[in-house]
């Protein structure tokens, strides 16, 4: 919420000066950028925290419970595969990155590319906090369709 004020703070003064004043606010374009990709990434780990990504569960409804369970179970070791491959990628760049400054903030890019891993890895937790959850859950028996 505190990134998306700032960013909304920063495009709206941007807005005023150039539209007011004539001049324009030098930092705008790169902060806002930036603070949205940290925004964005933070927002997906908090979806994966909720369970609330979008998926299809045509394949583990007709499963049964059972079947079902393994199917999440898969899906969610095949997330966490891919996130830690993810933060590997992503921390053995961040040497190269320490080097780059941005052009009007004069920051590091390792402050803005460092989004990548911490969502990665607050995304991996929260998958593996998901399936375990799920896998302590009892399973329910499955109800038989309603008969008319």
């Amino acid at each position: 919420m505190l990134m998306m004020g700032v960013i909304t703070g920063v495009v709206i003064a941007e807005t005023v000066m150039r539209g007011v004043f004539g001049i324009s606010l030098i930092v705008t374009d790169e902060l806002s950028r930036y603070l949205m990709v940290w925004t964005a990434l933070l927002a997906a780990a908090l979806l994966v925290y909720e369970d609330g990504h979008i998926r299809i569960a045509l394949l583990p409804d007709a499963l049964g419970p059972v079947g079902g369970r393994i199917v999440y179970a898969l899906s969610q070791l095949v997330v966490i595969g891919f996130l830690v491959a993810v933060i590997v990628a992503s921390v053995m760049i961040m040497p190269s990155i320490t080097k780059q400054n941005t052009v009007t903030l004069h920051l590091s890019m390792a402050w803005f590319y460092a989004a990548l891993p911490v969502s990665s890895a607050l995304m991996a937790l929260f998958a593996l906090r998901n399936l375990i959850v799920k896998l302590r859950q009892p399973i329910e028996p499955a109800t038989p369709p309603l008969h008319r």
